[in-house]
């Protein structure tokens, strides 16, 4: 959820390990592997650094547990994702969050069903 539309209001029902692994494929197409770190719980997600000149950013793609209301009208839960950037070199950060998201919330999509958000869960 990022606020340009890329998955702004969906909740993805896929699981924590499918979650994980949408993530990863969205990190490795835009960093090198070996770049990426895993974050530290209570997140669940990824993340890497990005540089520009002699700036650097640290870009974080996470998935946040989350409520939905499927086509039913059940509640659901899932995930919905999110991602940021901190540090010194903006110009470069925020288009690679933009990617990341394009990239994640297409193959969730792919995957699994979608539900309209309602709430996250603590």
């Amino acid at each position: 959820m990022d606020g340009k539309g890329e998955g702004v209001g969906h909740v993805y029902i896929v699981s924590e390990a499918i979650a994980k692994r949408l993530m990863m494929a969205a990190m490795k197409s835009q960093f090198n592997p070996s770049d990426i770190k895993v974050l530290v719980a209570p997140k669940l997600g990824f993340s890497s650094k990005v540089q520009y000149g002699i700036d650097k950013d640290t870009v974080e793609l996470v998935a946040l547990k989350a409520n939905g209301v499927n086509r039913e009208g059940n509640n659901v839960s899932g995930y919905v994702f999110s991602a940021e950037h901190h540090g010194t070199a903006p110009a470069a950060g925020s288009p690679t969050i933009g990617r990341l998201l394009a990239h994640v919330v297409k193959d969730a999509e792919a995957l699994g069903s979608t539900a309209k958000f309602s709430q996250l869960i603590n």
